[in-house]
């Protein structure tokens, strides 16, 4: 069954939340699906946007599950500096340190994507961080992307499906950008050959089941269902295509 959360819905819901290892640092926070729940993993999908504040710091860290990072809003840096501009697509194993990330002058936004609800962050300055570590592929990438301006959006007279990954991976792990012209159809990849997908609306909106899904709304398609049939809006569609891999380890 597909989950769905509009932005309409779940921006309103913005809280603050407090650093695990430095309680006087804090930023924002929105759940769209799932919860943040230390302390063991849900095998449940979760999906957060985090709003960093100007010139904060995220020590460098890993965690027990795969995941997405989107970078849609504001500026600043990811791994040894590298700009983590909107819009900045990284993908990280489980158990892969990676860090620091760090806010420009106007804050940095990104939402946080698993396949699984983590146990929390595993800092890489805390003593015993490797005995914690586990095997993995310890794949890591980045790659930036651009929006259409709403008339180049509005004048598309075909779908695109482009690969952000160089490679193709045998136990599904994939992502994509979607781009469809005013009302336009498609059908998504095959979720049956991976460990679930997200879409993350970047621009225009995605009709599903007679509801309208704006910019940084989201859905979560299961590795059970069929592919997800995607429509867009009528100013067009521009949407992440995010695919995690078979059998994701603890």
């Amino acid at each position: 069954m597909v989950q769905a959360v509009s932005s309409v819905e779940a921006l309103p819901r913005r809280i603050i939340t407090r650093s695990k290892t430095e309680p006087e640092q804090w930023r924002w926070r929105t759940d769209f699906i799932g919860e943040v729940k230390y302390g063991e993993i849900v095998p449940r999908p979760q999906v957060f946007l985090v709003e960093m504040r100007p010139g904060e710091t995220i020590l460098p860290h890993y965690h027990a599950v795969d995941q997405f990072q989107i970078f849609v809003a504001g500026s600043g840096s990811l791994v040894r500096n590298q700009a983590a501009n909107p819009v900045t697509v990284h993908y990280v194993d489980h158990h892969t340190g990676y860090g620091p990330v760090s806010a420009g002058a106007q804050g940095l936004s990104y939402f946080a994507l698993r396949p699984k609800t983590d146990s929390g962050p595993v800092y890489l300055h805390e003593p015993g961080y490797r005995e914690k570590m586990k095997p993995g592929k310890k794949r890591h990438f980045n790659e930036q992307i651009t929006l259409s301006t709403e008339p180049v959006l509005l004048s598309r007279d075909g779908v695109a499906l482009e690969p952000l990954t160089k490679e193709t991976h045998e136990d599904g792990l994939g992502a994509w950008m979607m781009r469809l012209g005013p009302d336009m159809r498609t059908a998504g990849p095959n979720p049956q050959t991976s460990g679930g997908q997200f879409y993350l609306v970047l621009n225009g909106s995605l009709e599903h089941e007679a509801e309208s899904y704006p910019a940084w709304s989201v859905l979560y398609v299961e590795p059970s269902d069929l592919a997800l049939a995607v429509q867009a809006g009528p100013k067009g569609l521009e949407v992440l295509v995010l695919q995690c891999a078979r059998n994701e380890a603890a």
